[in-house]
C-alpha cells in the first residue's frame, strides 16, 4: 500500500514538473465515459453561452446604436432560457384498445434577462423595437414638434393625424431570429449547438425594480419572447467566422496573475512574499495538507509561485525597495519616542526634502543630536 501510493506522488510530482513525459491514471470507467473522444460525453456547462439577436437593420431608429451596440446585446445576456415544448396528446379508445395520438405542438415562451447596463444598451434595445410597432413613444423623441399638443386631447382630431398604438403598416418583423450558442467539448476542440428561435416577438417587457434598502442591488432588464418553431445546428468556433457575431476579442485568454503571488510585485498583497506565506506559511495550503489532493493542489501552487518569481521585474523590486524604506524612516519620525525605534528620544532637523534615485519617491534627510 505504501510503495503504491509513493509511486503515485511520483507520477503526480512527474506530471507537474516535468510535463508530457510523465503519466497521471484514473479509474478507465470514468475516463471512457467522461473523458474520451474529446470529453465526448461530459456535461455541458451552464455558463458558457452566447446569444445572438438578428435583427433587421431596417427596424432599428437610433442609427447610434445599430452602428455601435447591436452586436453587444447578447453579451449583456445575464440569463436565458433554452426552448421549452409541450405536445398535446388526446387518447382514443377503439374496443376497449387505448391509443395515444399527438394533436398539437406548443412552443412555451422563453424568458431572457440582460444586465441594465450603464451604457443603456439593453434599454435601448427596447426602445427600438418599441418605437418600432408602437407610435405611441416616438413624439416625445421629435425636437420638431410639440410635445404638449401630441399627449393632450387629440380625439376629435382625424385619425391619420396622430397615430397611437400598434402601426398596422409594419409587416417585417423586428427580429428575424434569437440565436443561442451553447459552447462545449465535442468532435473538435472547441464546438458549439445553436438554437434559433425563429420570428420571435416580445410578449412581455419588465424594467427592475428601484429599492433604497437594497444598497447592492444590481438592475437587470427581462423579456419573454414568443417564436414560431425552433432550428438547432451544431458547427465549430472559428475565430471572426462563427458564431456569427461572436469573437474572441471580448475574452482575456491570458491567466490571472493573481494567482499565489502573481501581482508582479515582491511585497503588498499578491506579491511572491504574500505567495510564499499561501503556500509555505504555518497556515498555507501545505500545512493544512491531510490528503493526496491538498498535496496535489500544494505541488501546483509551488509551480505557480516558482513561474511567477521568475518574472519578477528588477526594476519593481528596487522601486518597492525605496517606498517601504521611506514608510519606515517616515513611521520612525513620526514616532520617535515609541520603544524599540532607533530614533526614540532624539531629536532632529529636517532640511528640504530631496527627490530619490528612482525620481518618483521622495527621501527626507535627518540631521540628529544626541540625547
Amino acid at each position: 500500500m505504501g510503495n503504491a501510493f509513493t509511486n503515485f506522488l511520483k507520477d503526480v510530482g512527474k506530471a507537474i514538473f516535468e510535463g508530457d513525459g510523465a503519466s497521471m491514471r484514473d479509474y478507465q470507467h470514468a475516463d471512457r465515459l467522461y473523458v474520451a473522444n474529446n470529453y465526448a460525453r461530459m456535461p455541458k456547462l451552464g455558463f458558457l453561452y452566447y446569444v445572438v439577436f438578428n435583427i433587421n437593420d431596417f427596424a432599428i431608429l437610433d442609427p447610434e446604436w445599430r452602428e455601435k451596440n447591436k452586436k453587444e446585446v447578447g453579451l449583456l445576456v445575464k440569463r436565458i432560457d433554452l426552448p421549452k415544448f409541450k405536445i398535446q396528446t388526446e387518447t382514443l379508445n377503439q374496443y376497449n384498445r387505448k391509443t395515444v395520438i399527438q394533436t398539437k405542438l406548443n412552443y412555451n415562451p422563453v424568458s431572457i434577462e440582460f444586465h441594465d447596463d450603464n451604457s443603456d444598451i439593453t434599454t435601448n434595445l427596447w426602445k427600438n423595437y418599441y418605437n418600432y410597432y408602437y407610435r405611441d413613444g416616438i413624439y416625445g423623441s421629435n425636437n420638431n414638434r410639440n410635445i404638449v399638443e401630441q399627449y393632450a386631447d387629440t380625439k376629435y382630431l382625424p385619425d391619420s393625424y396622430y397615430e397611437y398604438g400598434y402601426q398596422k403598416s409594419v409587416q417585417d418583423p423586428f427580429f428575424s431570429s434569437i440565436d443561442i450558442y451553447v459552447l462545449h467539448k465535442g468532435k473538435g476542440t472547441q464546438d458549439f449547438t445553436q438554437i434559433s428561435l425563429i420570428n420571435p416577438l416580445i410578449n412581455d417587457w419588465s424594467h427592475d425594480v428601484l429599492v433604497q434598502e437594497e444598497n447592492g442591488k444590481v438592475l437587470t432588464n427581462k423579456m419573454n419572447v414568443n417564436y414560431e418553431f425552433v432550428v438547432y445546428k451544431t458547427g465549430q468556433i472559428i475565430k471572426n467566422v462563427s458564431p456569427i457575431g461572436w469573437s474572441p476579442v471580448y475574452y482575456d485568454k491570458t491567466p490571472s496573475p493573481l494567482g499565489v503571488g502573481g501581482s508582479g510585485n515582491l511585497f503588498g498583497p499578491g506579491g511572491v512574499i504574500s505567495g510564499i506565506g499561501t503556500v509555505f506559511g504555518s497556515n498555507g495550503s501545505l500545512a493544512n495538507a491531510k490528503t493526496p489532493l491538498d498535496l496535489l493542489g500544494a505541488a501546483i501552487q509551488t509551480k505557480q509561485l516558482s513561474k511567477n518569481i521568475k518574472n519578477l521585474k528588477s526594476s519593481s523590486i528596487k522601486e518597492e525597495g525605496y517606498l517601504i524604506g521611506g514608510s519606515i524612516v517616515a513611521g520612525a519620525l513620526a514616532n520617535p519616542n515609541q520603544p524599540g525605534n532607533i530614533y526614540q528620544g532624539r531629536t532632529g532637523i529636517a532640511p528640504p526634502t530631496n527627490s530619490s534615485i528612482n525620481g518618483i519617491t521622495t527621501a527626507t534627510s535627518v540631521r540628529l543630536t544626541g540625547r
